[in-house]
């Protein structure tokens, strides 16, 4: 396959052709939009436009839901849905977990297991908690993994080197993406199973 080189620049105009005037498009309509709101129409200028659009198809709208939407409007069908599906089911067993030692810990002023002496008073007290926050969550009557249940007790909040390492990467990373504001950022609740070495996103 060959070609010459007045092909490729007779393409080359075409495109940029239609970019100057997708780019003029959407300036009249930033103009319009500008108006509309009181604003000067030239705050924004042609060559930030002219960037943007440049750009336009790396850019990506990111919404998300806060801590307080997060805990007291969960998505129920979304969160039955990750309970029953057996790739999810380990992470959102955490994730109630998780939420059941942080309300176990503020009613008891210290973590689930944290005492040798109290670990098998520990366990059914975090059952019983972690039934609770299942309930709030809309899984009536859920199931949740025994053994998990006693592994949080066991472990009794210790921060193991390797994946407070890990997890504190990741934290740093999301932190790097928000402030440069560059990459897309985790779209939820990032969950590490250092049992398994599987980190996954529960969309909640």
């Amino acid at each position: 396959m060959t070609s010459l080189t007045e092909y490729y620049v007779s393409l080359q105009k075409i495109y940029q052709a239609k970019a100057e005037f997708d780019c003029l498009a959407l300036e009249h309509h930033v103009k319009e939009i500008l108006k509309r709101i009181g604003r000067d129409p030239d705050s924004i200028s042609r060559a930030y436009i002219k960037t943007f659009c440049k750009n336009s198809r790396k850019l990506r709208v990111s919404r998300y839901r806060s801590f307080e939407e997060e805990f007291s409007s969960p998505f129920v069908p979304e969160i039955q849905r990750y309970f029953t599906d057996e790739d999810y089911s380990y992470a959102t067993n955490f994730y109630i977990l998780l939420r059941a030692v942080d309300r176990l810990a503020a009613n008891y002023s210290r973590l689930p297991g944290i005492f040798d002496s109290e670990i098998d008073e520990d366990i059914p007290r975090l059952k019983t908690v972690a039934a609770s926050v299942a309930s709030e969550m809309g899984l009536n009557g859920a199931s949740l993994s025994e053994d998990l249940i006693t592994e949080m007790c066991r472990f009794g909040g210790a921060e193991i080197h390797p994946v407070a390492a890990f997890v504190g990467g990741v934290a740093s990373q999301e932190v790097i993406k928000l402030v440069t504001k560059q990459f897309v950022p985790l779209p939820g609740t990032f969950i590490f199973n250092g049992i398994d070495l599987k980190s996954q996103v529960l969309m909640l």
